[in-house]
């Protein structure tokens, strides 16, 4: 029978480990065959860690202003059954650095940013290199990256350096690229269809006529200005990342997409073929006439009129800037912002529909048609000055009304859940500089995290928190007690699952520390106990509830620490067989698999903290765990490389197998490199008693004589890893 894995929730970190595949091998030479840990060559530097400290950078410019906003960081996909590890905080238009422990074989993390009123975005950071950077401002950003911009490099069947005169192509060449560098001036005709011409440097050209189907190019870094282009039948027109100026009326009859800089200097008409795709900045010094199809995924801006006309359609969803009026005879979505300095006309045929916080902003309105709020957030229409509503005309759906100084005339309907206000809150972006509002944001507990956001709303001094090995998953540190002699290395004499949960203020500085642990084996006659010291001076500590001392050989300080300690000692148990069920006179618990399983109590420890103090001061779980034994306080055994507490008898060191050396900071480790405990940060099945660790797992001697470089994953049960008979 087998011991029940220990999970705080159903989603445990075998989602990420068992759909792992072996580690391709390394370029490190290790004898695979040893049949014991004695025969082991381990590097000198290496520390049996299965798990690896990453650092991180997120930033974010945010339409939010000073709220705090939640950054989640998974072990998986949250969506596909992926842990948390941590929820800290940052300002929403700030940045966040920390360093967040992942188990090896974990590759990959997902970062979820959560805003205040319940939103979120997603993104999966490789980690890899040991480190990353990542700005979720590219979430909010709604304009395109322009494509790799073609050149005149390459591709190129006709060259042309500092053009001057004019080029007329007639004849039947479709499919040939003419491609300008230098200073190009004079005229472009093309009459053919499937001619392109490229443009690269700079350029004063009096006309370039597009016909039949043709193509215009400017690349990126280009400086171009047109007196007269024409764009017809079909032809088409790119802006990659460079600026064009057109002197005269543009009416184009094609495809005009725009990724940098377009500057009209009189008109735009785009005509009944046309199509205008701007993911850049349009700037147009007249009117504005739209008989076709219109995208703006970046900033338009128009100092006179606009006319949506009877056969467009419009979609905006960044930045519209309008100088004069705007005719709305076509549908329109907005989606972003619109702005129109002079009066708004919904006619018959302009259906407007505001979408998932949309709003257009006049002077004054007059409304013959329906205006409509769609999506999750509540758009708004907002009017300075006189707005008429007539017979035709509806507000309709999640939509707010506001006229400043009150809606004059209303012959029309208002249709609920659209209402005459003025109180959404709409905040300011990138595409909407103005926004409207105060957030609604509620915060019971007054710590100035929003309850969508806050893990604590009811609490003041809390609303983040840091876990270890993540929020719902217990980590496992397994010992041998035969220190400083040399054991059996089945790792099995105490083994401990547990977890860890830092909660943290909004400040993302720790406010108390709630460990949960269970004795998962017992594999020894011994009376062991367990404890775990912090980087932080016992006086950092207020409390300590919940631990389980019963043998009177541990002296508390008022606060709950261990006296005689320069650090903050914690002394969770000091009998192991007080935390599981009674084995029935056996001193074996748990391992062996002929005998009853036991099932162990969960102790609950709380330890309450003075004041915050930064996860660097407390330092990171598993912080430094340890256990003592036999009853004898001094005789403690360690992680490979951890430092013995104040209270450690160190007469013990250079006894035995040990080759603890403290002037070169070696601790706990042999002569030939093996440790007397282990720690994975995930659940781990130990070997049966008397079975040494490496028969019991084939990588492990791999990954321990690689130092860790090859098979991190050779804990997991994947076929081939383990010797089921050996592992309880």
């Amino acid at each position: 029978m087998k011991l029940i894995k220990l999970s705080l929730a159903t989603l445990t970190l075998s989602v990420v480990i068992f759909s792992c595949k072996k580690d391709d091998p390394e370029t490190v030479s290790v004898n695979n065959s040893v049949a014991s840990t004695e025969e082991m060559v381990v590097p000198s530097n290496f520390d049996y860690q299965n798990s690896r400290g990453v650092d991180y950078s997120f930033n974010n410019v945010s339409h939010w202003g000073k709220e705090k906003l939640r950054l989640d960081i998974y072990d998986y996909s949250p969506y596909g059954g992926g842990d948390k590890i941590e929820s800290k905080f940052l300002e929403a238009n700030g940045s966040l650095v920390g360093t967040v422990m992942l188990p090896n074989l974990v590759k990959t993390v997902y970062a979820v940013l959560n805003f205040p009123d319940g939103s979120s975005v997603m993104t999966a950071v490789n980690t890899n290199g040991g480190s990353f950077d990542y700005d979720f401002s590219n979430h909010k950003s709604l304009r395109k990256s322009a494509p790799v911009s073609t050149n005149c490099t390459s591709g190129c069947d006709h060259s042309i350096n500092n053009h001057s005169g004019n080029l007329n192509v007639n004849g039947n060449d479709p499919g040939l690229v003419y491609c300008f560098t230098g200073n190009t001036t004079g005229n472009i005709n093309i009459n053919k269809g499937g001619v392109t011409v490229r443009i690269c440097g700079t350029a004063d050209i009096n006309q370039i006529s597009l016909n039949n189907g043709s193509f215009l190019e400017i690349t990126d870094g280009a400086d171009v200005t047109i007196k007269n282009l024409s764009v017809n039948s079909n032809g088409e027109l790119t802006v990659f990342n460079a600026n064009l100026t057109l002197e005269n009326n543009f009416s184009p009859s094609g495809k005009v997409t725009n990724y940098g800089i377009l500057e009209v200097e009189k008109g735009l008409n785009l005509n009944s073929n046309a199509d205008l795709d701007n993911y850049g900045t349009v700037t147009i010094e007249d009117n504005m006439n739209v008989s076709s199809t219109l995208n703006n995924y970046g900033t338009l801006d128009i100092d006179g009129n606009v006319a949506l006309n009877g056969s467009s359609n419009t979609l905006n969803t960044c930045k519209m800037m309008v100088g004069g009026k705007m005719d709305f005879n076509a549908p329109i979505t907005i989606e972003g912002y619109v702005n129109v300095d002079g009066k708004i006309t919904v006619n018959g045929g302009g259906v407007v529909t505001l979408k998932d916080g949309g709003m257009l902003v006049g002077a004054e309105a007059t409304i013959n048609n329906s205006i409509t709020g769609s999506g999750s957030a509540t758009s708004l229409m907002k009017i300075s000055g006189k707005t008429i509503i007539n017979g035709g005309g509806s507000l309709n759906g999640s939509l707010e009304y506001c006229d400043v100084d009150g809606v004059e005339t209303n012959y029309g309907s208002i249709n609920a859940p659209a209402a005459l206000s003025c109180n959404v809150y709409i905040a300011t972006s990138a595409c909407n500089p103005v926004g409207n509002g105060s957030p609604q944001i509620a915060d019971d507990d007054n710590d100035g995290v929003a309850n969508d956001v806050d893990l604590y709303p009811n609490d003041p001094t809390a609303s983040g928190a840091i876990y270890y090995p993540s929020a719902n998953q217990f980590a496992t540190i397994a010992f041998e007690d035969l220190w400083p002699y040399a054991g059996d290395y089945d790792f099995n004499d105490l083994v401990v699952g547990y977890n860890y949960t830092l909660v943290t203020n909004a400040n993302n500085e720790v406010v108390r520390i709630e460990g949960k642990f269970a004795t998962k084996a017992i594999g020894a006659g011994l009376i062991n106990g367990f404890g775990v010291q912090m980087e932080c001076m016992p006086s950092a500590v207020a409390s300590v509830s919940g631990n389980m001392l019963t043998q009177g050989i541990i002296n508390e300080s008022s606060n709950g620490t261990e006296q005689g300690q320069s650090k903050a000692t914690v002394i969770v148990f000091d009998n192991a067989f007080k935390t599981i069920q009674d084995g029935g006179g056996t001193r074996f618990v748990n391992t062996l698999k002929e005998e009853a399983v036991m099932t162990p109590d969960t102790i609950d420890i709380t330890i309450t903290l003075n004041t915050a103090i930064s996860q660097n001061t407390l330092g990171a779980a598993p912080f430094n765990p340890f256990i003592f034994v036999g009853g004898d306080r001094g005789k403690e055994v360690h992680l490979a490389g951890h430092e013995p507490t104040d209270l450690a008898n160190n007469s013990y060191f250079g006894v035995g197998a040990d080759d603890t050396q403290i002037s070169n900071s070696k601790f706990y480790l042999s002569e030939k490199n093996h440790p007397w405990a282990i720690n994975v940060q995930g659940d781990f099945d130990y070997p049966i008693e008397k079975q040494d660790i490496v028969t019991a797992y084939n990588y492990f001697a791999t990954w321990a004589q690689s130092g860790g470089v090859q098979s991190t994953d050779w804990y997991v049960n994947l076929s081939g890893y383990r010797n089921s008979a050996k592992v309880y």
